[in-house]
């Protein structure tokens, strides 16, 4: 079926709504129409089960938790990074080692508590996507590329199940 183009303009109506963050004023101006068309448009999509509002906050609410999550993780392995440079450093000496670990693990207890407190659920998950990727890269070192190959095929195997896992 081919699209019409008040069809066309709809669906890039809604997705620079949604995805560009646009007003109706500028897209109205990108698609060379009436502010009162975009109007327009919304109002056929919401018939239609898109809610152009409830897209936008659905996306920056999704986009958001990534962020939060991705920042969790990465602090968690600047704080092993760190740590390991400590334990193999040659220039210090056992006390100031020992002193470096200490802060260290203030520090990483300090953020633990802010981010459970924060956002437990984006804490959470930024460990477990932590530690996944470190036994996959783990793995990768001590597998064969067969043996390797049976696991990744396995994640993708379970994809589906995974994606409704909640914890």
């Amino acid at each position: 079926m081919k699209l019409t183009n008040a069809q066309r303009n709809k669906i890039l109506a809604r997705s620079l709504f949604v995805d560009a963050q646009k007003s109706f004023d500028e897209i109205a101006q990108v698609l060379n129409v009436t502010k009162k068309t975009i109007e327009n448009y919304k109002i056929q999509d919401k018939k239609e089960g898109f809610d152009w509002l409830t897209l936008r906050a659905t996306k920056h609410i999704k986009e958001s938790n990534e962020t939060k999550e991705n920042m969790y993780s990465q602090f968690i392995s600047y704080m092993y990074t760190t740590l390991k440079e400590i334990r193999e450093s040659q220039d210090l000496n056992a006390a100031t080692k020992a002193q470096m670990i200490v802060s260290l693990g203030d520090s990483f207890s300090k953020m633990g508590k802010v981010a459970r407190q924060e956002d437990p659920e984006a804490y959470k998950y930024g460990i477990i996507k932590l530690t996944i990727e470190q036994i996959l890269c783990e793995l990768k070192n001590k597998l064969d590329s067969q043996s390797m190959s049976i696991v990744i095929d396995t994640i993708y195997e379970l994809q589906e199940r995974l994606a409704d896992v909640t914890i």
